[in-house]
């Protein structure tokens, strides 16, 4: 099924013919709910944990109703019931306040639409506490909810749910991407080129673990030949030939090997400072009941590259966390371990044929 992306300017409009709803939701809100959404799918193994809140704009009345989103407010919640987004009575309160606090007559150019949630759980449906709380506190007829499937290896999938006749469907009648790019049918931004010096012929592949020698070819540096020598027929008053044969050769050979030894210190200074540009400086640290998973925003590897990836080893689980562009720029990811072991691997990708590697272990 179609739908309209270039009206509004600055919106994607989702609709769906005979629907009494039309959303207009605000491409930049598009980008942070993706990145609301993964920071809570990659927090927990496995499943990964779900969020959720609400979404503030305005809705214009009318047939069909004009429901604007221009922006949202996740809404946290204690997760005393597993990963998923629901509530107890204990620490429901701040989602009472977060809507009190968000309603039309406090502020009337931006107030509670509807509802949102990251959907980890099997099928893509409101679950009965979903439609509990929109009964509750988003009862009008043009109150819209969100569903996003979020995905470790492609684009998460959104999906609104509008009342009709009084009652939500049991599936939404049109999914969309939850990427702007895609929503605007956009071409993959061109690599950027890397810098003087950062075009390697062939893979890199750099590795804590391994020397950064390791990391490089280097060029051959045999020792020179040297060249035929003829020496010229003894004189009477010169000393014998056999003599200065020694002495040549020894002289020959100790230039040979301190141009040698030259070139290989000049050689290893060229590839720390190369290792040192492409390093991702990956680091872990302990924050509250996660981790916060770092790396470098300015280094050329991150800067040039399109696509990430982060491989999380816990408890002998592991699980892929693609990262686009945006998300690399971000510079941390947050993750909730469930073992005292965890190992991570980012592989970053600044250039076709090009991959930038690094590993870390944490340990509690």
């Amino acid at each position: 099924m179609e739908t309209r992306t270039q009206d509004p300017a600055g919106y994607y409009v989702w609709e769906v013919p005979g629907q009494s709803v039309v959303v207009h939701l605000r491409l930049d809100v598009v980008d942070r709910l993706a990145a609301e959404v993964m920071r809570g799918f990659g927090s927990v193994p496995k499943r990964g944990a779900e969020v959720g809140g609400f979404l503030i704009g305005t809705i214009r009345p009318g047939v069909p109703a004009i429901v604007r989103i221009d922006d949202f407010e996740p809404v946290a919640c204690e997760y005393r019931r597993g990963p998923s987004y629901q509530f107890t009575e204990e620490d429901g309160v701040a989602l009472e306040e977060t809507w009190q606090r968000l309603q039309p007559s406090a502020s009337p150019s931006a107030y509670t639409v509807g509802y949102f949630r990251s959907h980890t759980r099997d099928g893509f449906s409101l679950a009965p506490e979903d439609l509990e709380l929109l009964d509750r506190l988003l009862p009008g007829p043009a109150h819209v909810a969100l569903l996003i499937k979020p995905y470790a290896t492609k684009v998460s999938v959104g999906g609104f749910f509008v009342r009709e006749h009084g009652e939500f469907p049991e599936s939404t009648p049109l999914e969309f991407p939850l990427r702007r790019r895609e929503l605007l049918g956009e071409e993959p931004a061109p690599r950027r080129p890397l810098g003087a010096g950062q075009r390697p012929a062939d893979p890199v592949t750099l590795s804590p673990e391994d020397p950064p020698q390791s990391a490089f070819r280097f060029a051959s540096h045999e020792p020179a030949q040297p060249p035929d020598t003829e020496l010229a027929p003894p004189r009477s008053r010169m000393p014998r030939g056999w003599v200065w044969l020694p002495l040549i050769l020894l002289f020959m050979l100790l230039g040979v090997g301190l141009g040698y030894e030259l070139a290989l210190t000049v050689g290893a200074r060229a590839a720390a400072v190369a290792v040192e540009d492409l390093s991702l400086s990956l680091s872990v640290n302990k924050s509250g009941d996660n981790l916060r998973v770092s790396w470098s925003r300015v280094s050329p590897a991150v800067r040039y590259a399109q696509r990430g990836l982060l491989e999380i080893d816990d408890g002998g689980y592991t699980r892929p966390v693609t990262l686009d562009a945006a998300q690399l720029q971000n510079g941390s990811l947050i993750y909730r371990s469930v073992s005292d072991s965890v190992r991570f691997r980012m592989t970053v990708f600044p250039q076709a044929r090009v991959s930038v590697v690094e590993t870390l272990e944490w340990k509690r």
